[in-house]
């Protein structure tokens, strides 16, 4: 059972942090199961992979977790369901719990991790406020929360946090600033949709970021989820990293980061920049749409 939360920003040092699993996730889904344009395209194309692949990729993530002290846990094994991208069952701000909001297709995930959760402090948003972990993003006395208006929630799958959820997060945390911003969707192609704002940005602890630019609504998102960073500090992806999700990556500390090995030019500019990287093979978890962020739940920050 955990006992301490902690998360103030990103890039605090990671002590402990939940893990998704592979473990028993039945069947690969044919194309009407699936709730988002990359896994769509994986399951059209015929190259879903399986379980014992997806199942070593993240074991290769848990024990470069373990060589960097920190504590893993995994969920409970529920058969025949998808447990793999934990970002979004819950996520912690500070020193609290948000059990997310998830869409009915993933609403059975909270069952693997609920016992381990037991006791700590948590918010449960109201039923008119939909919320995924991977939409949210913590940086100091910042918020920064991707999220659809209700038109788009209505009509994609992939708006996952609605405007609601703005309002909500501001009275849950008083003194934090929630900044908005508004991502592209569509449900089939997976070039014209972002997932999730880890999709399209990631803040660093040496004061840079990664942003897929093409993935904000407008380009006014953009310049708000970019205010704080000079320009020789963003590393700016193009369509295809977005797609295999080089954004996505998990900070260890505010030095040190795991990473896809395949992802040679985002890898070769943080070590210019200073970073220390551990780099993991997750290309076929990133045929599921999510990879290092989106399949891990910090539990644990040390403020430093």
């Amino acid at each position: 059972m955990v006992s301490n939360l902690g998360q103030y920003h990103e890039w605090d040092r990671l002590t402990s942090i939940i893990v998704g699993s592979a473990l028993d996730s039945g069947n690969p889904p044919c194309e009407e199961e699936c709730y988002d344009p990359t896994t769509l395209s994986t399951v059209k194309k015929g190259i879903y992979p399986n379980q014992d692949l997806l199942k070593q990729q993240i074991d290769s993530l848990v024990k470069t977790l373990e060589l960097l002290n920190v504590k893993v846990c995994r969920p409970k094994n529920l058969p025949q369901v998808d447990q793999i991208f934990t970002r979004d069952v819950g996520f912690v701000i500070q020193d609290v719990l948000v059990r997310s909001k998830m869409i009915e297709d993933r609403a059975k995930e909270w069952e693997g991790v609920k016992d381990m959760l037991q006791g700590v402090k948590t918010a449960n948003p109201p039923n008119d406020v939909l919320i995924e972990g991977g939409d949210v993003l913590i940086c100091g006395t910042k918020l920064y929360v991707g999220y659809s208006d209700e038109a788009t929630c209505s009509s994609f799958k992939t708006a996952r946090t609605n405007e609601k959820s703005l309002l909500w997060l501001q009275k849950t945390f008083p003194d934090l600033q929630v900044i908005g911003v508004q991502l592209i969707k569509d449900d089939l192609d997976v070039t014209k949709n972002v997932l999730h704002l880890d999709c399209a940005f990631m803040p660093l602890g040496l004061g840079h970021c990664i942003v897929y630019k093409e993935g904000f609504l407008t380009e006014e998102d953009y310049y708000k989820i970019t205010e704080d960073y000079p320009m020789e500090k963003i590393f700016h992806v193009s369509q295809e990293e977005a797609v295999l999700l080089v954004t996505n990556l998990l900070s260890i500390d505010r030095h040190c980061i795991v990473s896809d090995k395949g992802f040679t030019r985002i890898n070769k500019w943080l070590e210019s920049n200073g970073y220390d990287i551990h780099l993991v093979d997750y290309s076929a978890i990133g045929k599921l749409g999510g990879l290092l962020r989106c399949s891990t739940l910090p539990l644990e920050r040390q403020l430093v």
